[in-house]
């Protein structure tokens, strides 16, 4: 396994054993960063044993619990290997699911955002309406106190019509019963004569 430059060991924290948003950010696992090779398994032939009540030689004896020893801690990294390739594909999985929350989260706060922007440009357009509507009302009030004085004004006028018309009737009644011939003057005929040779000498 070569050793990979795009992963920093500082940027994964394992004193907590437990994941955390730094974990998920960076490219790789710790193990990756330092570069350790992948265990293999040794050949079989390696590892000789001396046959039942054969002297055994010290060296020998040394050499075969070196050997057992070997493969011993062979096998258990190949299965920490097995176990790192697990852990690390769970960890691609889980960094593709913080990602995809991310971007989630990213498009709730930015619809977020234009909800609010929305709903601050809809309490503007309901103010705008409301203060609308208090001016139709008033407009209404003053329309309808309008009316009411000019229906007063048209009633009196109505009843001065009346009055004038009752008065024309009256008059024209007084009129028809008055004589059509003007009545006979009082002053005699010898005052108007009289009066005719004053002037005539004057």
């Amino acid at each position: 396994m070569a050793r990979r430059h795009d992963v920093d060991v500082n940027d994964i924290d394992l004193e907590e054993e437990e994941l955390d948003t730094d974990d998920l950010k960076a490219a790789g696992c710790a193990v990756c960063a330092l570069g350790a090779h992948r265990p293999r398994l040794p050949v079989a032939p390696q590892v000789q044993l001396p046959a039942s009540g054969a002297p055994v030689h010290s060296n020998q004896e040394l050499r075969a619990q070196y050997e057992l020893v070997s493969a011993h801690n062979a096998g258990l990294a190949t299965h920490a290997s097995v176990l790192h390739d697990r852990n690390l594909a769970i960890l691609h999985r889980a960094r593709e699911g913080y990602r995809a929350g991310m971007i989630r989260l990213e498009q709730a706060l930015l619809s977020r955002e234009h909800a609010e922007r929305d709903y601050a440009v809809l309490e503007d357009r309901v103010a705008d309406f409301r203060a609308r509507a208090e001016r139709a009302d008033a407009a209404e009030a003053l329309l309808r106190a309008e009316r009411g004085s000019s229906t007063e004004q048209y009633r009196d006028l109505q009843a001065q019509l009346r009055a004038a018309r009752d008065q024309v009737t009256d008059l024209t009644a007084q009129l028809a019963r008055a004589p059509v011939t003007p009545p006979p003057s009082t002053v005699s005929l010898a005052r108007l004569f009289a009066a005719q040779g004053e002037l005539r000498r004057g």
